[in-house]
């Protein structure tokens, strides 16, 4: 039974280490600051049709927390492929409204959604002072793109796609504070604004949250009307093409071709 004592001294060990190690974590990701604030978001979907205007209200509340007057939130907001949000609509809001967007990617607006990638855009707001609270709201015209054509559903119903758009990740960064050392396990470096010129620390913050997702459904095609839509659309192209031909001889007349000659 020599082996006993030797066991007890190992499993002591043991457990002294992960103590530590939990303790090490716990003082990592600490963060005083977020003690105080407490931000809630509420998202929704508005307008029918392929053109969405994706409706992101934010709200931080503080408790024990002070924050400056002027603090400016990051919404990074993920783009699925299903859908897309135009560059250049996006300038014309910042000329209209004021709101601060960046797209790092290139974006084609034509492109199906199985052509398709992922990607992010960066929009930038000051949080308006009520009180206790600081809140922002986000409007970002989301458009859906073209799915494959689908076989109907089981109850014979028209196809459908869904689009999930995942909840954005929200960063914190205000003018005089130093948010970021003081909570290294939240810093996240990316944009300092809207030009994309340069990065900056940002504080990524937690929050509550109405939806997991938003989901969108989208109309397809249905596979049961390939044939039908290839036949007629093969008919029409044929039908226009034979009769700009015919068009473009009777506008070339005999005395108009003497004409030319002469």
């Amino acid at each position: 039974m020599r082996w006993v004592p030797v066991l007890l001294s190992l499993l002591v060990a043991q457990a002294v280490a992960q103590g530590k190690t939990m303790a090490r974590r716990k003082g990592e990701d600490s963060c005083p600051f977020l003690d105080g604030v407490y931000v809630s978001v509420m998202r929704r979907i508005i307008n029918p049709g392929f053109h969405k205007q994706l409706l992101s209200e934010v709200e931080l509340m503080l408790t024990t927390t002070l924050l400056p007057d002027r603090c400016t939130l990051l919404v990074e907001e993920t783009i699925p492929r299903g859908g897309y949000v135009d560059p250049d609509e996006m300038r014309e809001l910042r000329a209209r409204t004021g709101l601060r967007s960046y797209i790092p990617s290139r974006v084609d607006v034509e492109k199906p959604e199985f052509e398709s990638e992922a990607y992010r855009v960066y929009i930038f707001r000051h949080l308006e002072v009520r009180e206790n609270l600081r809140v922002t709201e986000v409007q970002l015209p989301v458009h859906l793109r073209y799915h494959r054509p689908a076989p109907p559903a089981p109850d014979g119903s028209p196809p459908t796609a869904t689009v999930k758009i995942p909840n954005p990740r929200l960063l914190l960064s205000c003018p005089g504070e130093d948010l970021a050392p003081n909570c290294s396990a939240r810093t996240v470096t990316t944009y300092c604004d809207e030009s994309g010129a340069s990065r900056c620390e940002w504080l990524n913050i937690p929050y509550k949250i109405n939806v997991a997702s938003v989901e969108v459904s989208v109309p397809v095609g249905s596979t049961e009307h390939t044939m039908a839509v290839v036949g007629l659309t093969t008919l029409v192209t044929c039908g226009a093409t034979i009769y700009l031909i015919i068009a473009m001889f009777r506008n070339v007349s005999p005395q108009t071709a003497v004409a030319q000659q002469d």
